[in-house]
């Protein structure tokens, strides 16, 4: 892998973080039950984080940060096939779209400079962990509100939780 190569792979880890935080967002609009709507919520704050995460990578090569509409929208459409599915069905699904990113994103460590490896590492830990975390909401199990909330920087609880003095 050349300097090029290399440097498509970086803009390709942010355009997967525009794609995901579309799905999520456009996902969210189109849930009714409350309880899917907080996982959603979650997940869109696990998508804008990382996103934001990347930017110092980006500027770092010069990298633009403009997104580009077609990703976000790649998520639109993405969202509206997983809305249309049952929850544990689309999680299912969603579960294994984390995958290949998860690959192409290690495919980059070798050739990664010592001061990129973090975010690199960071990236490929946040689709593995969504992927687990989806894969385990197929199952039934509650994960989103248990292992997705514990990984964001900026947590927030239900909208229905009580206020505690």
């Amino acid at each position: 892998m050349d300097k090029a190569d290399y440097l498509k792979g970086v803009r390709e880890l942010y355009a997967a973080e525009i794609e995901g935080e579309g799905l999520a967002a456009r996902w969210l609009e189109l849930a009714t039950d409350p309880e899917q709507k907080y996982k959603l919520s979650l997940f869109l704050q696990l998508e804008s984080e990382a996103k934001v995460r990347l930017r110092p990578l980006l500027a770092r090569y010069a990298i633009s940060l403009v997104e580009d509409p077609s990703q976000r929208q790649l998520g639109f459409k993405e969202a509206e096939q997983f809305a249309a599915q049952p929850w544990r069905e689309a999680m299912a699904a969603l579960s294994k779209l984390c995958l290949p990113y998860a690959a192409r994103f290690r495919s980059l460590l070798a050739f990664a400079p010592p001061e990129d490896v973090p975010l690199i590492r960071f990236m490929i830990d946040h689709e593995e962990s969504f992927s687990k975390i989806a894969a385990r909401e197929a199952l039934g199990e509650p994960a989103m509100e248990s292992e997705l909330v514990v990984m964001l920087a900026h947590p927030f609880a239900r909208a229905d939780s009580p206020i505690r003095n």
